[in-house]
């Protein structure tokens, strides 16, 4: 982080914005971090540690992977141990025709082994699953991300309003004293009662900003403790002893380059083909899938005996076993010339081509606009700071003016007020321009 060194055109006011940033920076840090304050590198290390979406995503990729194994599983057989018991008394039918009485009881004791392998149906499912995991994977890169960029917008959007709160408490301090001071000359009869109300009601106004940007500062605490997880309760307040421009390292290729990093390197493009190659791969499985035929197995291995009614269980009990093979093909819905089905699958992929190139047009937007942004801001801050020159040398002359007498005290608080606008516009600028960094890191793909 390197602040902007001033321009030594202008040397009278120089000793006095000194103070004044020493004064802001004292207020911004004392000589060791006070509870709730917090810095920039922690406030990026607690979000990418404790956000709930980033463990979402991790879980979905959990969830993912197991989805993929359990598709793989439906290449391999399955096992059923059986033992049956049965009865059977009086009537029953033979082979033949003819109906007889026979009492009778048998016993089985039997593993079966099953197998029933939809080829086509299996095939692209494990192709979808695989691109599913695929999909979720660059998710979580996507959120890790986002959760970083968030924590740091939340953490610069803190700096902007304590920014606010530093220039508001100036300006109420400067306020104040100007409303005693004319307060004393009204009673001695020397400033005329209406100015001294116009200068409290100048007083006022100062309070009621200051009482507004602390809000501010606390409502900017709340939504960067909720980023990071901790206690809302805690306020936070950032422990930079300076609030000056940072040097991030930010691209500076021109507008192309930057666009076409981004389009090589942003997740959500990952995830998005990843999408778009299942959306394929189910299309083809409508398609193509029902040409494979489903072929079903199975074998029974065990034991059979038993007798009429009366005998043992196990009487004549031996070796029996059962095979069967089978192949077959599905005509109609799910299977063979079941357009519908097609037309449905080919309607989705042609959805997440569109999908895919919209993120594609929302990429290049973000990269143009941010880019735009920080441009701009960095002229801003030469302009914010050059005004801020130009109204702590006008507060200074009002201030001299009115200690010789040539001034009014009017004068002096409109210049006064002039220089706390001023440092205000300066030091929301700059923490405007630093996030302006961050979100074009950010969009780029870094």
């Amino acid at each position: 982080m390197h602040p902007i060194n001033l321009p030594s055109g202008v040397r009278a006011h120089r000793l006095h914005l000194a103070t004044w940033l020493l004064l802001a920076a004292s207020t911004l840090l004392a000589a060791e971090p006070a509870p709730g304050t917090i810095d920039l590198p922690t406030a990026l290390r607690l979000a990418g540690a404790k956000n709930l979406d980033v463990e979402i995503a991790r879980e979905k990729i959990n969830e993912a992977r197991a989805a993929h194994d359990a598709a793989r599983a439906r290449y391999f057989p399955w096992i059923a141990p059986s033992v049956v018991f049965r009865k059977h008394d009086d009537r029953v039918q033979n082979v033949e025709g003819r109906v007889f009485d026979a009492d009778k009881k048998s016993a089985a004791a039997a593993l079966a082994l099953n197998a029933q392998l939809d080829l086509g149906e299996t095939y692209f499912q494990n192709l979808v699953a695989k691109q599913i995991v695929r999909l979720n994977e660059a998710a979580l890169a996507g959120r890790q991300r986002e959760a970083g960029f968030r924590a740091a917008a939340a953490y610069f959007e803190l700096a902007r309003a304590r920014a606010s709160v530093i220039a508001a408490e100036e300006a109420a301090r400067i306020t104040s004293r100007h409303a005693e001071q004319i307060a004393v000359t009204a009673d001695a009869g020397l400033t005329l009662s209406g100015d001294a109300t116009r200068v409290r009601a100048a007083r006022e106004r100062a309070e009621l900003t200051l009482v507004r940007a602390r809000a501010d500062q606390r409502i900017a605490s709340a939504r960067l403790a909720e980023i990071l997880r901790l206690d809302p309760a805690v306020e936070l307040a950032p422990v930079d002893a300076e609030l000056a421009p940072m040097t991030l390292g930010a691209p500076t290729e021109d507008l192309g380059a930057l666009i076409s990093r981004a389009l090589a390197v942003r997740p959500e493009l990952d995830e998005a083909s990843a999408r778009l190659d299942a959306a394929r791969a189910l299309r083809r499985g409508a398609t193509t899938g029902p040409l494979l035929p489903t072929i079903g197995a199975q074998a029974s291995l065990g034991g059979l005996g038993g007798g009429v009614s009366g005998s043992t269980w196990t009487r004549d009990f031996g070796y029996s076993g059962d095979y069967s093979l089978g192949v077959s093909w599905r005509v109609g819905p799910g299977g063979l010339f079941d357009k519908n089905r097609e037309r449905e699958a080919a309607a989705r992929e042609r959805q997440v081509e569109f999908e895919q190139e919209k993120i594609r047009d929302l990429i290049r937007r973000q990269v143009v606009e941010q880019h735009t942004r920080l441009a701009s801001l960095a002229a801003q801050i030469e302009l914010a700071r050059k005004t801020l020159e130009a109204s702590d040398l006008t507060a200074t002359f009002s201030r001299q003016r009115r200690e010789t007498g040539v001034g009014a005290a009017f004068e002096d608080l409109q210049a006064e007020d002039d220089l706390a606008r001023a440092r205000r516009d300066y030091l929301v600028t700059i923490a405007d321009y630093n996030l302006a960094q961050y979100a074009l890191k950010f969009v780029v793909g870094n």
